[in-house]
């Protein structure tokens, strides 16, 4: 299997701290967040990974190297001008080959195992499963509405308002079975806002796997300091 793992953001809400520092780069429980990441990856039986840099692209490149030191097989794209989140899967379409694959935010830490999604996805019989975990505040993240099977109907992308006190959030990893959907992307699009409205409209089966594992974001500097010791 492989993965795409999406490091490229330049967390520019977290002020000084990631001046210096890529985002993905932030440690969590001594190792960086990304690390975190390919470690998940690894532990699925998944060797190859593709990661997208943008912003201080070396300090990634120069940490994790090739990947053969974890048993990976790392390839890079260095985005000279920042992509968006699905756009950031173009430059690694021959890589993907149009089999299943892996789409993981590298920002985030959640301590996973990657082949409940897969094994989701096999029995919803699904062209994508999208996890979801259950957050209170949802204002910076992006929900949906599900049908009774947690079929997704529609996706709501950083809601503004919303009665609820809370919902579930897309966690930022997804497991792709159908690898035409580069047939919908395009260069500067996003997953919540473009892509998978757009699946949706051509009738493509997107589930949402709900999670009560526990997500940890770094986007403001109060979840930082919360959560995060930093170099």
């Amino acid at each position: 299997m492989k993965a795409i793992i999406l490091a490229a953001g330049k967390g520019e809400r977290l002020g000084v701290v990631t001046k210096k520092l890529p985002k993905p780069m932030i440690e969590i429980h001594g190792k960086p967040v990304l690390e975190h990441n390919l470690n998940m990856c690894r532990n699925a039986g998944i060797e190859d990974i593709c990661i997208n840099l943008h912003h201080l692209p070396y300090k990634i490149r120069d940490y994790f190297g090739d990947g053969s030191k974890y048993g990976l097989n790392i390839t890079y794209n260095h985005e000279t001008q920042l992509l968006g989140t699905a756009g950031a899967l173009l430059p690694f379409h021959e890589i993907l080959n149009e089999e299943p694959f892996f789409v993981i935010y590298g920002d985030n830490y959640m301590n996973f195992d990657l082949l409940d999604v897969k094994s989701y996805n096999d029995k919803k019989k699904a062209d994508i499963t999208v996890l979801f975990h259950w957050q209170n505040n949802i204002s910076s993240g992006g929900i949906a509405s599900f049908d009774k099977q947690d079929r997704v109907n529609k996706f709501i992308e950083k809601p503004s308002s919303y009665p609820k006190k809370g919902d579930w959030v897309n966690a930022g990893i997804y497991y792709i079975e159908k690898g035409d959907i580069f047939e919908y992307i395009n260069p500067f699009d996003d997953f919540g806002f473009n892509v998978f409205p757009r699946l949706l409209e051509n009738n493509y089966n997107i589930y949402g796997l709900k999670s009560n594992k526990n997500l940890i974001a770094i986007d403001t500097p109060e979840l930082l300091l919360r959560n995060f010791k930093t170099n």
